[in-house]
């Protein structure tokens, strides 16, 4: 469905999402977030771990989801990171409705947001291994295996398990 999001209470405020190109590290069923077209990130301050931002149960930002991916967060695995393309910052107050799971499936409807309204700013997105493919080998950036598929799951929009590299030499 077009309008279905993912919604996440975090502590973590917005320049610290940005900065890290989504919302991470979530417990959850990757296949289904991966469904949702939108996150909705939602404050969270009984944390101060993660730099909040705005106001208590106030969703903040709605990003475009463009791929699920395992978190590299160091003491994150089995979590995952839901990456975003593009955001806008918006400000609903009392949105997060007590559940104690801090991720929750909704649609924008029933969050009263209208996208019509909003504006979306792109993230800035790393080089691409696939382009860095066609350069010539001197002119390659290093990168690790653990990048490199990182990179591939967000292309072919999959996965990190499901990326396999193997190099010959």
């Amino acid at each position: 469905m077009k309008n279905q999001c993912v919604v996440v209470l975090t502590a973590r405020g917005k320049s610290r999402i940005l900065k890290e190109g989504g919302s991470q590290a979530w417990r959850l069923n990757a296949h289904h977030a991966g469904k949702c077209s939108y996150v909705v990130c939602v404050q969270n301050r009984n944390k101060s771990w993660g730099q909040p931002e705005a106001k208590h149960h106030t969703a903040f930002l709605i990003g475009k989801i463009s791929s699920i991916s395992q978190s590299q967060e160091e003491g994150s695995q089995g979590r995952w990171i839901i990456n975003i393309s593009e955001y806008a910052d918006i400000s609903i107050p009392n949105v997060w409705d007590g559940n104690r799971n801090p991720v929750a499936y909704r649609t924008l409807e029933e969050l009263n947001i209208d996208l019509e309204n909003l504006q979306f700013n792109k993230l800035e997105q790393e080089p691409n291994v696939l382009e860095q493919a066609n350069k010539p080998k001197e002119e390659l950036e290093k990168i690790s295996i653990p990048e490199a598929k990182r990179l591939l799951a967000n292309y072919f929009d999959v996965p990190q398990e499901n990326i396999s590299i193997t190099i010959n030499m």
